[in-house]
């Protein structure tokens, strides 16, 4: 059984600590294995024992898209403008799977029958759309209510594209 996690003595070790656990509280250790740290070193840092250097602050930006300055400071957004994209480290899997299903179904209600490589990307999008609407990608209440939304946005898009002249998505009947 894993040790509790100390409180940290530091904000900066607060906000390092915060920024793993808004990219869905992974492993400490799977987590400074993405750093190219060790585990005690991370949890260091995240006690407020040791301050990171500027090359690991670069890493938090390169790999997960976090604002240095945030980090550094407290000021400004966790994540930089780009809303975060990168941030989506692991993809809720179910969640993707769910949005395959909404989008072959959406599909199939306007008529269309695309391939699967088609049903697979817009699910993506749909996902990516949700990461954009709902802050907490682990708040599962914010993403059923979120759900309806984007998938509804979807269903109008192609029915646009399936009225207008010329873009081959009208039904063949």
């Amino acid at each position: 059984m894993a040790k509790p996690e100390n409180d940290p003595k530091t904000p900066l070790g607060a906000r390092i600590r915060d920024v793993r656990r808004k990219l869905g509280d992974l492993d400490r250790a799977d987590f400074a294995e993405k750093l190219g740290i060790s585990k005690n070193t991370l949890a260091y840092y995240e006690r407020g024992e040791r301050t990171p250097d500027a090359v690991i602050l670069a890493i938090y930006n390169e790999l997960f898209g976090v604002n240095i300055n945030w980090l550094a400071t407290g000021k400004g957004e966790m994540f930089d403008a780009f809303g975060g994209v990168r941030m989506t480290a692991q993809v809720d899997a179910e969640l993707l799977e769910r949005l395959h299903d909404r989008v072959a179904a959406i599909y199939h209600d306007v008529g269309q029958k695309p391939p699967q490589r088609r049903i697979a990307r817009e699910a993506a999008n749909l996902y990516n759309e949700l990461a954009k609407a709902v802050q907490d990608m682990n708040d599962q209440e914010m993403i059923e209510a979120a759900l309806p939304m984007v998938t509804l946005e979807f269903k109008r898009r192609l029915q646009r594209a399936a009225e207008e002249p010329g873009t081959g998505k009208r039904s063949a009947s």
